[in-house]
C-alpha cells in the first residue's frame, strides 16, 4: 500500500518477520510462567504473525505509549506489526516507524460513514492482518465491520472507565449504547484494570463472556539508566538540596495537577525549601501557571513542557504525585515505582487494585487537598518511610507490572484467535 492508494493512508515502510505463539495465561500469570513458554513461542512450526494496531492517532499519552511497547516487543520477537491511525499519525508515529512498525493515516472524519468504510476495507485488504488490536471504542466502532466482513479476529483494550466517568446523564447513555455497539465486533474486551472491567460490564454494555483484565507493565529496566539527579536537576535550575515533588502527565483538567500547587502552597512552615517539577503539556498550563504564581509558588514550580522521554525527569524528584480524578491504570505511577520513587496517589479507578495503601504508597480521596498535603508532608519529613514505600513500589512493579508480562499475556490471546480462525475455515 502507498500514499496514492485509494484508503487515503500515509504509510511508513512496513519491516517483515518471523513470529512465535504462548498458551493462554491467565491475567495475574507470574514472570516464571511467562518464561516458561519461551521454548513454545521460538518454536519454528508456530506460524508466522501480523498483528495491526488500530488508533485515532498517535499522539503523546499512556495509551499510545502501550502501543509502542507492545509494537517493540512484537518486533523483538521476530512479529510484523502495523499502525491504522484513522485520523492522523500523531508526533509518535515516527517513532513507531523507527521500530519496525508500517504506520498507515487515513485521515478520515470522525464517525462511520461511507468513507471510513471503503478506506478501512481497502486499508485492511493492503494489510492483510492476522489480528487487529484495537485501543479507543470510536476505533473499535470504526474498523470493526471491516474486521468482521473480511474475518479477521479483533481484541479490544479499553484504557479508562469512559462508561462510568462520563458527565451528565445523556453523556454516560451515549457512552454505554456507542460502547455496546462498538463491543459487539471485539472477540475479547480486555480492561487494563479490575475498575474499568466491572464498569464496562454494567448494565450489560460489554457481554461478560468477552471482558478480561489485562493489566498494564513498563519496561522496568529502561529506568536503571535514568540521567543523574545533580544533572536533571541543573538543567532544570532546581538546587541540589531542595526536596521536590513531582508528576509527569498531560495537563488537562482530568489529571488535577491544581490539586497538587495548592496542596504544596499548603505545606507551611518548614518546608519553603520544596519544589514542584510539572512535567507535560496540555490545555490546562496557563491556568496553572496563574495558580502557582497566585499560590506563592511562581518561583518554586518548574514547567518541563511536553518531553518525549519524561522518565528521564523523575530521577530530579523526591515525591511523585498523582492526583487524577480518573484514571485506568496509570504508567506514570509505575514509572515512578521503576524510578524509585514514593508515591502519592488518589483512589481512583485502577489506582487502589495497584497501591496497597501504607505499603507501597499512599492512597488519598479524589479532591481531597487537605489528605493530599497531609501524606506530602508525611513523606516529605520522614525520609525513612519514603524510602521504604519507594522499595516496595519498585518490588511490585517488576513483579506484576512488567512490560514482559503484559506482552505475552496479550500475545496468548492474539494466538488463540488466530487458533480459533483457523479452525473455522
Amino acid at each position: 500500500m502507498n500514499s496514492n492508494a485509494s484508503a487515503g493512508g500515509d504509510l511508513y515502510p512496513p519491516h517483515s518477520g518471523a513470529a512465535s505463539g504462548s498458551p493462554i495465561l491467565g491475567a495475574f500469570a507470574s514472570l516464571p510462567q511467562l518464561r516458561a513458554t519461551s521454548a513454545a513461542l521460538d518454536s519454528p512450526l508456530a506460524p508466522p504473525m501480523h498483528v495491526v494496531h488500530a488508533v485515532l492517532s498517535l499522539n503523546v499519552g499512556g495509551l499510545e505509549r502501550i502501543v509502542l511497547d507492545l509494537i517493540r516487543e512484537t518486533r523483538r520477537r521476530g512479529g510484523r506489526v502495523s499502525v491504522v491511525c484513522f485520523e492522523h499519525s500523531g508526533s509518535l508515529a515516527s517513532e513507531a516507524g523507527s521500530l519496525g512498525a508500517t504506520v498507515v493515516q487515513l485521515g478520515l472524519p470522525p464517525g462511520r460513514g461511507r468513507r471510513v468504510e471503503a478506506s478501512t476495507v481497502h486499508a485492511l485488504a493492503e494489510l492483510n492482518p492476522d489480528v487487529i488490536h484495537t485501543h479507543q471504542s470510536k476505533a473499535l466502532w470504526q474498523v470493526g465491520p471491516a474486521a468482521r466482513a473480511a474475518g479477521i479476529p479483533l481484541i479490544h483494550t479499553e484504557h479508562n472507565d469512559k462508561v462510568g466517568k462520563a458527565v451528565g446523564w445523556w453523556r454516560k447513555v451515549r457512552t454505554r449504547v456507542l460502547t455496546r455497539l462498538a463491543a459487539q465486533y471485539a472477540s475479547k474486551f480486555c480492561c487494563v484494570s479490575a475498575d474499568v472491567a466491572r464498569s464496562v460490564g454494567r448494565w450489560g454494555t460489554v457481554p461478560a463472556s468477552k471482558i478480561e483484565t489485562v493489566l498494564n507493565g513498563i519496561d522496568v529496566d529502561r529506568y536503571a539508566d535514568a540521567s543523574s539527579r545533580a544533572e536533571v536537576r541543573a538543567s532544570l535550575g532546581i538546587p541540589q538540596d531542595a526536596r521536590v515533588v513531582g508528576t509527569v502527565g498531560r495537563l488537562n483538567e482530568v489529571k488535577r495537577q491544581d490539586l497538587l500547587l495548592r496542596a504544596v502552597a499548603a505545606l507551611g512552615p518548614g518546608y519553603e525549601d520544596v519544589r514542584v517539577l510539572l512535567v507535560g503539556d496540555g490545555p490546562e498550563r496557563a491556568n496553572l501557571e496563574r495558580l502557582a504564581a497566585d499560590s506563592g509558588l511562581g518561583e518554586r514550580t518548574v514547567f518541563a513542557g511536553y518531553q518525549s522521554s519524561p522518565e528521564r525527569f523523575l530521577p530530579a524528584m523526591d515525591v511523585f504525585a498523582l492526583t487524577s480524578r480518573m484514571e485506568g491504570l496509570p504508567l506514570a505511577l509505575l514509572e515512578a515505582w521503576a524510578a524509585g520513587l514514593p508515591v502519592v496517589a488518589t483512589t481512583v479507578g485502577g489506582v487502589p487494585e495497584v497501591v496497597a495503601d501504607g505499603e507501597t504508597g499512599l492512597l488519598v480521596p479524589s479532591g481531597d487537598e487537605a489528605a493530599v498535603t497531609a501524606a506530602l508532608r508525611r513523606l516529605l519529613s520522614d525520609r525513612g518511610a519514603a524510602d521504604r514505600l519507594a522499595a516496595a513500589g519498585r518490588t511490585a512493579v517488576r513483579e506484576r507490572f512488567s512490560l514482559e508480562r503484559m506482552a505475552f499475556e496479550y500475545e496468548a490471546r492474539y494466538r488463540a484467535l488466530m487458533a480459533s480462525r483457523t479452525k473455522t475455515r
